[in-house]
């Protein structure tokens, strides 16, 4: 039997608006995928269709989700979306799928013998330590102009999840988190919401306040003398602070500005 396949994008409207078509289309799931980008060898008896983004087909799949699976659901969805697995879309509509045929769709993440729900569980898993490590271990810059920077170098895409967290924390404050790896920016005004954006111009040497080096410089001395030397375990701190992290820390001497 002839198999759909959906390509679309790698961003979240993209994904949704597949789902969405899946279903428009009446596509049958257990011959139905979703797959991101083009696939190198193409497959016999496959019938390719490509998706193009849809801000209204989005929002509506986006609204079922948290009407009919709840807002738990729907963040473990996104999670699972903002790493770079090639299968995410595919398992996430599959997971969308037996949560549809079930009477309480809200209770489809309990259902971990189906491969797709399992697949969707540990790539949100992994995405949520990923953000729990960042929210903690991001530290930032006060620039002369007085706006707070920050760098981030994450696996997962999750520059969004954090800009929702410090916007709700520093209201007033006007920030910009650079996603160096992505090359992203979350930018955040005081008093409005924040906003992204992509392929900006970026002059690496950023200009710190006299202020920000007199406080790092004080910081990395009171982590200095707080330390004791013969406990020193650099393999259990590696273990709770991998080396990926401490490039952008300030209280480690390699923290990455000269890279």
């Amino acid at each position: 039997m002839e198999e759909d396949i959906l390509i679309c994008q790698d961003s979240l409207e993209s994904i949704f608006t597949a789902v969405y078509c899946a279903y428009e289309w009446k596509c049958k799931p257990e011959r139905t995928r979703i797959q991101i980008g083009e696939e190198e060898n193409l497959r016999l008896f496959a019938r390719y269709r490509n998706v193009k983004a849809d801000e209204v087909r989005s929002e509506k799949v986006i609204n079922t989700l948290r009407m009919r699976f709840g807002e738990d659901f729907y963040y473990t969805v996104c999670l699972a979306l903002s790493g770079s697995d090639r299968d995410k879309a595919d398992v996430v509509y599959h997971t969308i799928a037996i949560g549809l045929e079930l009477v309480r769709p809200e209770t489809v993440m309990e259902h971990l013998a189906e491969p797709c729900v399992h697949r969707v569980f540990g790539l949100s898993r992994g995405a949520g330590r990923e953000y729990d490590h960042l929210r903690g271990f991001l530290r930032f810059t006060e620039l002369e102009n007085g706006v707070l920077y920050a760098r981030i170098k994450p696996k997962n895409h999750l520059l969004h999840f954090l800009a929702e967290h410090f916007a709700d924390r520093f209201p007033g404050d006007a920030f910009l988190i650079h996603d160096v790896g992505r090359g992203i920016f979350a930018v955040h005004e005081p008093g409005k919401h924040w906003f992204m954006v992509q392929n900006a111009e970026w002059d690496q040497q950023i200009e710190e306040s006299g202020e920000e080096k007199y406080y790092q410089e004080l910081f990395r001395h009171f982590c200095h003398k707080i330390a004791i030397k013969e406990r020193e375990n650099k393999k259990l701190q590696n273990q709770m602070l991998p080396l990926r992290f401490q490039e952008f820390m300030t209280e480690f001497p390699q923290n990455g500005k000269d890279k």
